[in-house]
């Protein structure tokens, strides 16, 4: 059997893990221990993305709670708007006519494992609702190298599996924190994505800079990418606040 894009690299992500985990036998026998005390977190977010082909944006919120200190359960809802075409690395639809809107809701779960400090995979599962309403599979992993370091370095990648027309995608993050003060850190490197299958003829990618600023003190992250790709000049704006409460 043949997997898709998105399967092959939850697949290689779902490995690295559990090599970490067994790297970190020390702690194995606390994998099963309930935190305590347990923590809520919310997560409001929202963003766009444009080209000259393809505009669209969404919001929503995600809930995650701790079981212990290595898996965390997460819920999320979301919602998205293609007010211009219906490509782009983060879509779900099919073809339609340019300058159509969609409009789409999307309910995910999973959960959030944490083999060590720093690195993080989440695995979610989920439908659509409205002009998408598929499935939908999607794998986040993040890890910091150098985290004691004056400029630690993180690698993300962020994939997905749209069942209503068949196209995988997967966006990468490599930044460093390139300033720090007492009320931002600035974050600069580089990113892009790759999509394909299903209702695409041909695979697609694009890539160009990122620039990040977090405020510790408000839990803000704003987020800028931008580069050239197939669909041409592209721009992604994301914005996230972040709250944390002890049970």
């Amino acid at each position: 059997m043949r997997l898709s894009f998105g399967a092959t690299c939850l697949a290689f992500l779902a490995v690295e893990l559990l090599t970490a985990v067994g790297l970190s036998a020390q702690t194995a026998g606390d994998l099963f221990e309930l935190k305590r005390p347990p923590e809520l977190g919310l997560t409001l977010f929202a963003g766009g993305y444009g080209n000259d082909q393809v505009g669209s944006t969404y919001g929503g919120f995600e809930l995650e709670q701790t079981l212990t200190s290595y898996i965390n359960v997460v819920g999320a809802i979301s919602g998205y708007q293609f007010w211009k075409g219906t490509g782009g690395y983060n879509s779900p639809l099919t073809p339609a006519p340019k300058g159509a809107p969609r409009n789409f809701g999307r309910f995910q779960g999973g959960l959030d494992l944490i083999p060590f400090q720093g690195t993080s995979l989440a695995v979610l599962g989920g439908e659509d609702a409205g002009d998408s309403h598929a499935p939908v599979i999607q794998g986040i992993f993040s890890s910091w190298l150098g985290i004691h370091s004056i400029h630690p370095l993180n690698l993300a990648f962020d994939g997905w599996h749209y069942y209503q027309n068949g196209v995988s995608s997967g966006t990468y993050d490599i930044r460093t924190i390139a300033l720090s003060t007492a009320d931002f850190l600035l974050l600069a490197g580089m990113g892009g994505a790759i999509w394909g299958g299903g209702s695409l003829p041909s695979p697609k990618t694009h890539g160009g800079l990122d620039l990040g600023v977090f405020i510790p003190k408000w839990h803000l992250d704003l987020d800028v990418q931008g580069g050239y790709g197939s669909s041409h000049t592209y721009g992604i704006v994301m914005l996230s606040r972040h709250f944390s409460w002890e049970e």
